[in-house]
C-alpha cells in the first residue's frame, strides 16, 4: 500500500482529448486514490478517454515514444533542441505528424529530414513552440501567441473547417489543423497538440512578402513600387532598444490598478509593423470600369490611380489638412503646384502618395482578432469600431465591425468594414458604405513586419469621410492610440475571459495567456514621461470596468505625461475622458496644448457625489424604471438629471459598453451577468474643455499629477471622446445615450 503510494506521488496526471485539466494538491491525490481504493465505483466501465493517464513524459520523450513523430523528432534532434523539449517549464508544442513532414519535404524539394540545413530545422521548432501552456478549451474563437521567433500563432476555430468526422478543427496560421484525435495531450512542461503539416514561418520583411504575393494585385503592387513606399516598409526591431532595455529591470514589483494587485513585465522587443488595405485589380475593374480594365498597359493603370488619388484630395481642406497650400520657400511655389504631377510620385505631397499611405496603417494587425477590440460592447446600440491612425499623417480610419441589421444594405453582416458609417442624423441618413475587407485566401497575409489584407474599395480621407463617417461622437480606446502596444502583442495580450487570478501578480505569467506590461520611458513614440513616471497596462479581463477589459494606467507620486491628441479633422470638438472612479485613484492637473483645462480632474469620487449629482440606484443598479423593473427613475428624470451632471461638467458612462461576459466568445451582453456603463455610479466622462483641432497641426494632452508627494494615486487612461460641437453644442444636433 505504501509502494503504491509512493508511485502514486510521482506520477503526473495527463488529460486525455478535451477534458479540463483539474488542478489538484498533494493531499487531494492521496485522498481521491484512498477513496477509490476503499469504495470501488459501481461502474467501473469508463470511456477511454475519460481517465487521466499517470506519465513522466517531458515533450522530448512524447517525440520519443510515438513514433508517428519519428520524423519531427529528427528534425529537433537537427537543430540541437531536444535537450529543451527535455527542460522544466510550461510550454506548447504543434509536432506535426510523419505525413506531414513528408509533404513538407516534397513541397521544398529535400529527400529527407538530413537535407534540411541544420539552421533551418531550428527555425521550424522555434515555429511550432509556444512559451505558455494553450489547451483549446480556453481559447478564444481567434486567438494570438507569438512563438519562439516572435511571429504570431494565430489559431481559428470558427465552425467552418471540420475533420473527416464533421468536428470542428482549430487551424493556424489558416494553413495548419490540429488534430482533433490527439490535442491536449498534457506533458510535464506543457501541452502537445500534434498537428497535420509543418509550420513554416513567413520571415521575410514586408517587401518580399508583397513581391510573392501581388498576383492579384498588380496595379497597387506596382504604385506601392513607383512612390518608394514599398521601400518604407522595411522597419522592424529597434535595436537600441536591445541595449537601453537593460536599464531597467524585467518584472516590476507588485502595482495596485484599480482593486487588484499586478505584476508588470517590461517589453521584451520594440517591434515595428505595417498594415496594408489592398484593392485588387479584379475589384479596380468592377468598381470603377470607366477607369480601368485590363487590357490597359501598366503606364495607363497607373495613371488611372494617380487620377482617381487627385480627385479625392482636390478640395481645399485637403490642402490645408495635408500642408498643400504652403510655400515652399526656394521656389515660392505652394507644394501642391510643386508636387501634383506625375513625376513626383515619390514625394509625400504627391496626390497618388497621399493616397496609397492612407491605404497603409502604422501598426500590424497579423489577425483579425487584434483589428478591433470587440469585447463588452453592447451591439444591440454599437458595433465595435476603433479609429487608428494612418501613414497619411494627420489622418484616420475607421475600423468596424458591423454587427447590427437595422440597417439592411450591409452584404456582410458581422463582419469587418473600413469607414463604413450606418444612415444617421449625422450624415443626412445617408449610408456611407465603405470597403469591406477580407483576408486573402491561399497566400501568406503576413511576415514579420508587414500584414496585408483586401478591400473592395478604395479609400480616401475625402470630404465624406470626414464630414459624414467622422461627423459623429468619436470615441477612442487609449490601447489604440500608440502603435507600439499592438505590434509587441501588448494590447489585447491573452484570454480576456479567464478572471484576475494568482498568475496576474506572477512573473510566469497569467493562466489566461498573457501578461501585464510596464513601459520605459521612450518606449512609446510621440510620448513624454517624467522619470518618476509609470506607465502600467494591465490585461483585458471583461470581468472589470474598463472599456475593453484593459486599461492604462499612470501611476507614481508626481507623474507627469504628456502626448498627442489623435486625429480627426479640423474644427471645434468637445474633449471627454472616460474612467472608472475609485477612492486610491489620483488627481491630475489636464492640460490641452501646454494651456490648463479646469480645476484638476479627481478620480476618487462617484457621479453620486454633489460635485456631480447624478441620479443612481445603488453602485449597480438599474436606472431606469421603464427599462427594468429594478429601477426607480423615469425616463424625464433621468434626461433632467442628464443636463444637471452636464452642467456640472460630466456625462454618465454609456449604454453601449458593459462589463461581465455570458459565454466565452465576444461580444455577448446578458442582463443577468452583465453591467451597463450606463447603471453604475462610478463610470462616467468628465468633459475637459473645447478643444479647436487645427489643420496640419499636431495638438497635445499633458497630465500632472496635483497630489502631494507622499500621496499615491494612479490616473487611469481608460478611453476619450471627441464629439463635434454641431453634435454636443448648443442648437447641436444632440446626443443618444449610446
Amino acid at each position: 500500500y505504501i509502494n503504491l503510494i509512493f508511485i502514486f506521488s510521482i506520477l503526473k496526471f495527463k488529460v486525455m482529448k478535451n477534458k479540463i485539466r483539474p488542478i489538484l494538491s498533494m493531499g487531494t491525490v492521496l485522498l481521491s486514490f484512498m477513496l477509490t481504493t476503499l469504495f470501488p465505483s459501481c461502474n467501473d466501465e469508463l470511456p477511454a478517454d475519460s481517465y487521466y493517464t499517470f506519465t513522466g513524459e517531458m515533450m522530448s520523450d512524447f517525440l520519443k515514444n510515438h513514433e508517428d513523430f519519428s520524423q519531427f523528432r529528427r528534425i529537433v534532434e537537427r537543430a540541437g533542441r531536444m535537450d529543451l523539449l527535455a527542460s522544466r517549464g510550461a510550454r506548447t508544442l504543434f509536432p506535426p505528424v510523419n505525413s506531414g513532414v513528408e509533404d513538407f519535404l516534397k513541397e521544398r524539394g529535400y529527400t529527407s529530414v538530413e537535407d534540411i540545413p541544420a539552421s533551418f530545422c531550428d527555425t521550424l521548432v522555434k515555429a511550432c513552440l509556444v512559451e505558455r501552456t494553450l489547451y483549446t478549451y480556453n481559447l478564444a474563437e481567434t486567438h494570438q501567441e507569438s512563438n519562439q521567433l516572435d511571429l504570431p500563432v494565430i489559431i481559428v476555430t470558427n465552425g467552418d473547417t471540420v475533420d473527416a468526422n464533421g468536428m470542428t478543427l482549430s487551424v493556424i496560421n489558416r494553413r495548419t489543423a490540429i488534430i482533433n484525435e490527439l490535442k491536449n495531450d498534457s506533458v510535464e512542461n506543457g501541452v502537445v497538440h500534434p498537428v497535420d503539416k509543418v509550420i513554416v514561418p513567413n520571415t521575410s520583411l514586408g517587401a518580399s512578402l508583397l513581391d510573392e504575393n501581388h498576383q492579384d494585385f498588380t496595379i497597387f503592387y506596382e504604385a506601392l513600387k513607383r512612390t518608394a513606399l514599398l521601400d518604407s516598409l522595411s522597419r522592424y526591431r529597434d535595436d537600441d532598444y536591445e541595449i537601453w532595455k537593460n536599464n531597467y529591470k524585467e518584472f516590476t514589483q507588485s502595482m495596485h490598478i484599480g482593486n487588484e494587485d499586478y505584476v508588470g513585465k517590461r517589453p521584451d522587443h520594440r517591434y515595428s509593423g505595417f498594415t496594408l488595405f489592398i484593392v485588387p485589380d479584379k475589384a479596380l475593374y468592377e468598381k470603377y470600369p470607366d477607369r480601368f480594365n485590363e487590357s490597359m498597359t501598366m503606364d495607363q493603370k497607373i495613371d488611372a490611380l494617380y487620377d482617381l488619388a487627385a480627385e479625392k484630395y482636390a478640395d481645399n481642406t485637403s490642402a490645408s489638412i495635408f500642408g498643400l497650400d504652403k510655400t515652399d520657400p526656394a521656389t515660392g511655389k505652394t507644394y501642391k503646384e510643386l508636387y501634383w504631377n506625375k513625376n513626383f510620385l515619390k514625394n509625400r505631397h504627391n496626390p497618388l502618395n497621399m493616397f496609397l499611405s492612407y491605404h497603409i496603417l502604422d501598426r500590424l494587425f497579423t489577425s483579425t482578432a487584434k483589428l478591433i477590440n470587440c469585447w463588452q460592447i453592447n451591439t444591440a446600440y454599437a458595433d465595435p469600431t476603433e479609429w487608428v491612425g494612418t501613414m497619411l499623417d494627420f489622418s484616420a480610419v475607421k475600423l468596424e465591425k458591423v454587427y447590427r441589421t437595422i440597417d439592411p444594405a450591409v452584404e456582410y453582416e458581422r463582419d469587418f468594414y473600413i469607414n463604413h458609417s450606418e444612415a444617421c442624423t449625422y450624415n443626412n441618413y445617408e449610408r456611407i458604405r465603405g470597403a469591406h475587407l477580407t483576408t486573402p485566401e491561399n497566400a501568406d497575409n503576413f511576415s514579420l513586419n508587414v500584414a496585408y489584407y483586401y478591400v473592395d474599395d478604395v479609400l480616401a480621407y475625402d470630404p465624406i469621410m470626414r464630414n459624414k463617417v467622422m461627423n459623429t461622437r468619436l470615441r477612442i480606446d487609449f490601447m489604440t492610440l500608440w502603435p507600439e502596444l499592438t505590434n509587441n502583442n501588448i494590447r489585447l495580450c491573452g484570454n480576456p475571459t479567464q478572471a484576475y487570478n494568482s498568475g496576474d501578480n506572477s512573473e510566469d505569467g497569467t493562466e489566461a495567456g498573457g501578461y501585464n506590461y510596464y513601459l520605459p520611458p521612450g518606449y512609446l513614440k510621440n510620448v513624454s514621461i517624467s522619470d518618476n513616471t509609470t506607465f502600467f497596462i494591465s490585461r483585458p479581463i471583461v470581468y472589470w470596468s474598463n472599456m475593453g477589459g484593459d486599461v492604462l494606467g499612470i501611476l507614481g507620486t508626481s507623474y507627469d505625461v504628456t502626448f498627442r491628441l489623435p486625429n480627426v479633422p479640423p474644427g471645434t470638438y468637445e474633449l471627454r475622458l472616460g474612467y472608472c472612479a475609485l477612492v486610491d485613484r489620483g488627481i491630475g492637473q489636464v492640460y490641452v496644448d501646454g494651456i490648463p483645462q479646469g480645476i484638476p480632474m479627481d478620480m476618487r469620487y462617484s457621479a453620486g457625489d454633489s460635485r456631480v449629482g447624478g441620479l443612481y440606484n445603488g453602485g449597480k443598479g438599474w436606472r431606469n424604471k421603464e427599462e427594468n423593473s429594478s429601477g426607480i427613475y423615469t425616463t424625464e428624470e433621468l434626461e433632467e438629471n442628464a443636463r444637471v451632471m452636464k452642467n456640472n461638467g460630466y456625462y454618465s458612462g454609456p449604454k453601449s459598453v458593459f462589463y461581465g461576459n455570458d459565454g466565452n466568445d465576444a461580444p455577448r451582453y446578458s442582463a443577468n451577468t452583465c453591467t451597463i456603463y450606463y447603471n453604475q455610479d462610478n463610470l462616467m466622462r468628465r468633459k475637459i474643455c473645447n478643444v479647436e483641432v487645427k489643420p496640419n497641426t499636431h495638438h497635445t494632452i499633458r497630465l500632472r499629477s496635483v497630489l502631494t508627494s507622499s500621496e499615491s494615486g494612479n490616473f487611469t487612461l481608460d478611453y476619450m471622446e471627441l464629439v463635434p460641437i454641431d453634435i454636443c453644442g448648443a442648437g447641436g444636433l444632440g446626443e443618444d445615450l449610446y
